[in-house]
Protein backbone atom coordinates (compact mmCIF):
# COMPACT_ATOMS: atom_id res chain seq x y z
CA UNK A 1 0.00 0.00 0.00
CA UNK A 2 1.28 3.46 -0.59
CA UNK A 3 1.91 5.87 2.13
CA UNK A 4 -1.67 7.78 2.02
CA UNK A 5 -3.39 4.67 2.22
CA UNK A 6 -1.73 3.39 4.98
CA UNK A 7 -1.94 6.42 7.08
CA UNK A 8 -5.45 6.56 6.01
CA UNK A 9 -5.63 3.17 7.72
CA UNK A 10 -3.91 3.53 10.57
CA UNK A 11 -5.70 6.84 11.29
CA UNK A 12 -8.95 5.20 10.81
CA UNK A 13 -7.52 2.46 13.76
CA UNK A 14 -6.85 4.94 15.65
CA UNK A 15 -9.97 6.72 15.67
CA UNK A 16 -11.71 5.96 19.20
CA UNK A 17 -14.65 7.54 18.31
CA UNK A 18 -15.45 6.13 14.78
CA UNK A 19 -14.67 2.45 16.16
CA UNK A 20 -17.31 3.28 19.24
CA UNK A 21 -19.82 4.09 16.27
CA UNK A 22 -19.05 1.34 14.55
CA UNK A 23 -19.49 -1.08 17.66
CA UNK A 24 -23.03 1.06 18.64
CA UNK A 25 -23.94 0.00 14.58
CA UNK A 26 -23.25 -3.02 15.02
CA UNK A 27 -24.89 -4.10 18.38
CA UNK A 28 -27.69 -2.38 16.82
CA UNK A 29 -28.01 -3.92 13.78
CA UNK A 30 -27.85 -7.68 16.18
CA UNK A 31 -30.51 -6.16 18.02
CA UNK A 32 -32.70 -5.76 15.27
CA UNK A 33 -32.11 -9.21 13.48
CA UNK A 34 -33.30 -10.26 17.16
CA UNK A 35 -36.57 -8.10 17.26
CA UNK A 36 -37.01 -8.94 13.30
CA UNK A 37 -37.00 -13.32 14.55
CA UNK A 38 -39.32 -12.48 17.77
CA UNK A 39 -41.39 -10.26 15.43
CA UNK A 40 -41.97 -13.48 13.10
CA UNK A 41 -42.44 -15.73 15.75
CA UNK A 42 -45.01 -13.29 17.39
CA UNK A 43 -47.17 -13.32 14.27
CA UNK A 44 -47.39 -17.21 14.33
CA UNK A 45 -48.05 -17.65 17.25
CA UNK A 46 -50.88 -15.30 16.89
CA UNK A 47 -52.19 -16.72 13.73
CA UNK A 48 -52.55 -19.47 15.58
CA UNK A 49 -53.75 -18.68 18.89
CA UNK A 50 -57.74 -19.53 18.91
CA UNK A 51 -57.90 -17.80 22.27
CA UNK A 52 -59.44 -13.89 22.03
CA UNK A 53 -57.69 -13.42 25.69
CA UNK A 54 -54.19 -14.45 24.23
CA UNK A 55 -54.72 -13.23 20.71
CA UNK A 56 -55.09 -10.01 22.58
CA UNK A 57 -52.02 -10.31 24.39
CA UNK A 58 -50.22 -10.97 21.44
CA UNK A 59 -51.27 -8.45 19.29
CA UNK A 60 -49.96 -5.70 21.81
CA UNK A 61 -46.70 -7.55 21.79
CA UNK A 62 -46.58 -7.59 18.11
CA UNK A 63 -47.24 -3.49 18.31
CA UNK A 64 -44.37 -2.81 20.73
CA UNK A 65 -41.96 -4.87 19.42
CA UNK A 66 -42.78 -3.34 15.79
CA UNK A 67 -42.30 -0.03 17.15
CA UNK A 68 -39.38 -1.08 18.89
CA UNK A 69 -37.77 -2.09 15.34
CA UNK A 70 -39.26 1.14 13.44
CA UNK A 71 -37.56 3.31 16.04
CA UNK A 72 -33.99 1.22 15.69
CA UNK A 73 -34.14 1.32 11.91
CA UNK A 74 -35.03 5.34 12.36
CA UNK A 75 -31.61 5.18 14.32
CA UNK A 76 -29.30 3.23 12.36
CA UNK A 77 -30.56 5.33 9.17
CA UNK A 78 -29.23 8.16 11.72
CA UNK A 79 -26.02 6.87 12.24
CA UNK A 80 -25.14 5.90 8.72
CA UNK A 81 -26.08 9.12 7.70
CA UNK A 82 -23.79 11.21 9.76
Amino acid sequence: MKRKKLLKTLAALLDKEGRKQRKHRDGLEALLAKLKGKEIELEQKLRAEKDGRKQQRLSTELEIVRAQRTKGIETLQGLDES
